[in-house]
C-alpha cells in the first residue's frame, strides 16, 4: 500500500471516530450541568463548521498541496483533541468543537486527493475502497470502543485517545511530497484511465471538467442515498432498546452489522470500479441498500436477530458498494488540478445528506405516528416506523434511478452528445 494511502486512511479514521463522541453525551451532559436538549450544540458546532469550511479546504489544497494542507489538518485535529480533552467549561469545549471541525474540513478536503493522486489510475477505486474502510471502521469502533473507555476513564478519552493516532499519521505524513502527480498518468489522462468506463469523460478543460451531468448526477445520487440512510441511525436504536428491550451492549452490537458490511463492501467495490462496473455498479447498489431499508422497516416485535442482521446488513453492503464506486467515478470526472474540489464535493454531499436526511426522517415518522395514533401507543410507533423505511427505500430508489442516467458522450469533434 503506498504510504498517501496508508496516510490517508488514517487521517479519515481520526474524523470517522468522532462517531464515539454521541456515547459519551450523558457524561459530558452531567460534567457541565448541561441539559440534554443542549447536548446537541456538540454536534451542530462542529458539523456546521466542517460543512462550510469543506469546498474552502478543497480549493486550498489544489491549490497550495494536497499534502501540505492534508499535514495542517491533522496538526489542527491534534490541537482540537487536546482543546476538548482539557475543556474547563461548556463554551471552551464548543469553541474547540469549531476547530475540529476546521481541522476535519482540512483533512476529508485533500484526502480523496491524495490517494488518487499518488496511485496509478488501474488503481483509483480500490486505493479510495480504503478510504471508504476506514471511514466505515471509524463509524464501528468509535461507538464501541468510545463506550468501553469512557466508562472506564471518563468522557475525556474520546477526544484524548485519538492522540496516538494523529501522532502516528503526522509522522507517516511527513515526508510526503507537498505536490503529487498519479503514477502512469498525464494531467489529460486521469480522467479516463485503462479499466474503468469510457464513458468517464476525460479531464482536461480549463475548468477541469468536460461533462457537467458526470459531475452533477453522481454528486446528487451521493446526497439521496445518505438522506436515506440516516433513518437507520436515528430510528434503529430506538427500535432495538425501547421496542425490542434488547440490552445495550446486544443492540449495539447488532446496530453495528450495518457499518461492518459497509466495511465489507468498500475494498470490493473499488475493486469493481477499476475494472470498468461503475456505471452498472452504482444503480445496483443503491437498490441493494433500498431492499435493506424496506426490509428493516419490515423488522417487527418478534423478529429474530438474524432477521435483523440481515435486514441491516444487506442495506449497509450496498451503500458500502455505492459510496466507494461514485466517489471513483466523482474523481474521474475532474482533472488533478481539480481533484480537492472534488473530495470537497463528495464530503459536503454526504454531510448535506445527513442533515437532510435527519429533518426528513423525523418529519414523516412524527407526521405518520400522529396518522396512526388510533392505533395507540406502540401500534403507531411500530405503523411510523415501517412507514418511515418505505420513504426511505422509496428514496433510495430515486437514487438507483438517477444514477441510470448517462453521461454525455463526447463525439470525434469533441462536441458533447447524451
Amino acid at each position: 500500500m503506498p504510504r498517501a494511502v496508508l496516510v490517508a486512511a488514517l487521517g479519515v479514521l481520526t474524523v470517522a471516530l468522532d462517531a464515539a463522541v454521541n456515547i459519551a453525551f450523558p457524561a459530558i451532559s452531567a460534567a457541565f450541568h448541561v441539559p440534554a436538549t443542549s447536548i446537541q450544540w456538540i454536534v451542530l458546532t462542529y458539523m456546521a463548521t466542517f460543512a462550510v469550511a469543506l469546498i474552502p479546504a478543497g480549493r486550498l489544497a489544489d491549490r497550495a498541496g494536497h499534502a501540505r494542507i492534508f499535514r495542517g489538518g491533522l496538526a489542527l485535529s491534534g490541537g482540537a483533541h487536546v482543546l476538548c480533552g482539557l475543556a474547563p467549561a461548556w463554551t471552551w469545549l464548543l469553541g474547540a468543537r469549531v476547530v475540529q471541525g476546521l481541522g476535519a474540513a482540512l483533512l476529508m478536503g485533500s484526502a480523496p486527493a491524495l490517494v488518487t493522486l499518488s496511485t496509478h489510475p488501474v488503481r483509483h477505486g480500490r486505493a479510495l475502497g480504503r478510504l471508504g474502510l476506514a471511514a466505515s471502521l471509524g463509524a464501528v469502533v468509535g461507538p464501541l470502543g468510545g463506550g468501553l473507555l469512557v466508562g472506564a476513564f471518563g468522557w475525556r478519552v474520546v477526544y484524548l485517545g485519538r492522540l496516538p493516532l494523529v501522532i502516528l499519521a503526522l509522522g507517516l505524513a511527513w515526508a510526503l511530497p507537498g505536490k503529487s502527480v498519479s503514477p502512469g498518468s498525464t494531467r489529460a489522462d486521469i480522467g479516463a484511465p485503462a479499466g474503468v468506463p469510457r464513458d468517464i469523460p476525460p479531464a482536461g478543460s480549463a475548468a477541469g471538467l468536460t461533462d457537467l451531468r458526470a459531475f452533477v448526477i453522481p454528486n446528487a445520487a451521493h446526497l439521496l442515498a445518505f438522506v436515506a440512510l440516516f433513518a437507520v441511525w436515528l430510528l434503529v436504536p430506538y427500535y432495538l432498546i425501547d421496542r425490542r428491550g434488547f440490552p445495550a451492549g446486544f443492540g449495539g452490537l447488532l446496530f453495528t452489522t450495518g457499518p461492518l458490511a459497509q466495511a465489507c463492501a468498500a475494498p470490493l467495490g473499488g475493486r469493481l470500479a477499476d475494472r470498468g462496473a461503475g456505471r452498472w455498479l452504482a444503480p445496483l447498489a443503491l437498490a441493494l441498500e433500498g431492499v435493506g431499508l424496506w426490509l428493516t422497516g419490515r423488522l417487527d416485535d418478534v423478529a429474530t436477530p438474524a432477521r435483523i442482521v440481515l435486514a441491516l446488513g444487506i442495506g449497509g453492503f450496498g451503500s458500502g458498494l455505492f459510496l466507494v464506486a461514485n466517489m471513483h467515478y466523482v474523481m474521474a470526472a475532474l482533472s488533478p488540478s481539480r481533484q480537492g474540489m472534488a473530495g470537497s464535493l463528495v464530503a459536503l454531499m454526504r454531510t448535506a445528506g445527513v442533515v437532510v436526511g435527519a429533518n426528513v426522517t423525523t418529519a414523516v415518522y412524527a407526521a405518520r405516528l400522529s396518522a396512526h395514533a388510533h392505533l395507540g401507543e406502540r401500534g403507531a410507533a411500530s405503523s411510523a416506523f415501517t412507514d418511515a423505511f418505505s420513504v426511505a427505500a422509496a428514496i433510495a430508489g430515486a437514487a438507483a434511478l438517477l444514477s441510470l442516467v448517462p453521461p454525455r458522450r463526447r463525439d470525434a469533434v469533441g462536441t458533447s452528445t447524451p
